[in-house]
């Protein structure tokens, strides 16, 4: 029983031929002697050829585009982007709150970090407006990515 252990994980490994010669040697050496281990492999064979049986088609191209462009994809995208955004907006917010509500920090670090802060919210908001202004424009916009 203590070989089982031991010869147990290899059973997959038999079934899809990853084994080298003397691994698949031992293996079905095992096999012939352990009528346990030997019902087991049976039932990986029988359930390796049932999902064998299973063929999956993969959707074509022109299928993949009607469902990148249809209006719930389109939305879901717009939404799960909107809601990361604030997410972040609101995390920034509470930690910029908590860093000039408490008074541990003094002035000249309070300073800097508000400028940094500000500056960037003031930069994403530019690129936004941006790209809110020239996606009605874009000339590439058709073409596939």
């Amino acid at each position: 029983m203590n070989n089982c252990e031991k010869f147990r994980p290899m059973l997959v490994g038999l079934l899809d031929r990853e084994l080298d010669p003397q691994e698949s040697a031992e293996v079905n050496e095992h096999l012939m002697r352990c009528s346990a281990c030997r019902e087991e492999y049976e039932r990986l064979r029988e359930t390796s050829g049932k999902l064998e049986a299973v063929a999956f088609e993969e959707p074509s191209d022109e299928v993949l585009r009607r469902l990148w462009r249809n209006p719930f994809s389109r939305i879901s995208r717009i939404g799960g982007i909107l809601l990361v955004i604030a997410g972040y907006a609101a995390l920034i917010g509470f930690a910029l709150f908590e860093f000039f509500t408490s008074g541990e920090e003094g002035f000249w670090i309070r300073v800097p970090v508000a400028a940094i802060a500000i500056g960037f919210l003031i930069l994403l908001l530019l690129v936004i407006l941006e790209r809110v202004k020239t996606y009605g424009k874009d000339p590439y916009r058709e073409i596939e990515r």
